[in-house]
């Protein structure tokens, strides 16, 4: 009878054992559902299953078998993880913090629990915790490109450029032509004002074939800083050509690269060009046109570019103050000069060019009384 028992016993071992390889094989071809009636039927299945819903999926139901299957075995680590990671992917970074944080207690050297946890502090808007997760992670694998680019992104976002690019470096040693990286670290060194390097980033993301608009504006820019004023005219060329014509910020900066050249008339169109395609606050533009109009000595035109930039934004004194100076330069009738400083002094009470416009219409008042009466 004992060999018996034990034959049934065998047998038994030998049946589950084929239906869960036969449930293996319909789970490799993706008959998720047949998998999981095959699972249903041997013991201890619930964490397989989990795993059949969630290629399904299926989020709910796996999370679901998961918490079953944590009834009967809630220690073993495979399964907490994934539970954690689905989670994490159903926004729901509590649940996923509080498994995550129990293994990285318990195996405080598996890289990807750290990982997943800087992934859990980002969920839940705990950028300096992200960040030390993160660096574990890398620390304890320096070749974890996933949580290099994390990393690097939070440090970028919360302007700590010099640690980016410590970090971005390392990666790079790595893989010099990961074009994430790559531009990762270009925009550390844009942020971080070491245009040249910058240059040198996005330049590399091009030859890789990353052309983009992101690329091609924070190149043209990058150029403009580093004074580089015709490379940044010529990347904004190719920007408008490929990708927003009408941009009233790039006209604008090629203006100005236009400008530091000394090429007035280019400079002129491009100002006009942005003040055409911007609204509704054109103030700044219309200075620069008085600009370039007071480069051109055409102080009438000046003045009128003055106006319309007080008009655009009146509250602003030191707008207040141009526009007094360009009547200034523009009228020769010193009582009509007065009117504009008087005007000034009254608006702009309390601003820091009070003495300046107190001191010109001074000067004037006592032009004007010694002057020879007609």
């Amino acid at each position: 009878m004992k060999n018996y028992f034990l034959f049934i016993l065998v047998m038994s071992s030998f049946k589950m054992i084929a239906q869960t390889s036969v449930a293996d094989s319909l789970l490799q071809i993706g008959n998720y559902q047949a998998a999981i009636e095959r699972y249903k039927v041997g013991p201890e299945s619930e964490f397989k299953i989990a795993r059949v819903y969630t290629q399904m999926g299926d989020v709910y139901a796996a999370l679901a078998s998961y918490e079953q299957g944590f009834k009967r075995d809630s220690l073993s680590l495979q399964p907490r993880f994934e539970y954690a990671r689905i989670a994490l992917g159903n926004n729901d970074p509590v649940t996923a913090f509080d498994k995550l944080l129990k293994l990285t207690t318990e195996v405080p050297d598996n890289a990807s629990y750290h990982y997943y946890m800087g992934k859990a502090y980002e969920d839940l808007n705990n950028d300096a915790a992200a960040i030390s997760a993160f660096a574990k992670a890398v620390s304890l694998n320096t070749s974890y490109r996933a949580a290099r680019i994390e990393l690097v992104k939070l440090l970028l976002k919360n302007r700590k450029f010099y640690k980016a690019i410590q970090s971005a470096t390392i990666g790079l040693n790595i893989y010099p032509e990961d074009i994430k990286m790559n531009s990762l670290i270009a925009q550390s060194y844009l942020g971080g004002k070491r245009y040249d390097k910058a240059i040198a980033h996005f330049e590399l993301l091009f030859s890789l074939g990353n052309d983009t608009d992101f690329n091609r504006k924070n190149l043209a820019w990058s150029y403009f800083n580093d004074r580089q004023w015709q490379l940044a005219i010529v990347n904004y060329e190719w920007y408008n050509r490929d990708y927003e014509e009408g941009n009233s910020q790039v006209h604008f900066i090629m203006s100005q690269a236009y400008l530091k050249l000394g090429k007035l008339d280019l400079a002129q169109d491009y100002i006009e060009r942005s003040i055409a395609f911007k609204t509704p606050e054109l103030h700044q533009e219309y200075l620069q046109l008085a600009t370039i109009y007071v480069r051109q000595e055409d102080y009438k035109n000046a003045f009128y570019a003055t106006k319309k930039a007080k008009k655009e934004k009146s509250d602003n004194d030191l707008i207040g103050y141009q526009y007094a100076l360009a009547a200034d330069q523009y009228y020769a009738d010193k009582p009509k000069k007065l009117e504009f400083y008087e005007e000034f002094i009254k608006q702009y009470p309390e601003s820091a060019f009070q003495d300046l416009a107190n001191a010109r219409a001074k000067d004037l008042r006592k032009e004007i009384f010694l002057a020879p009466k007609k």
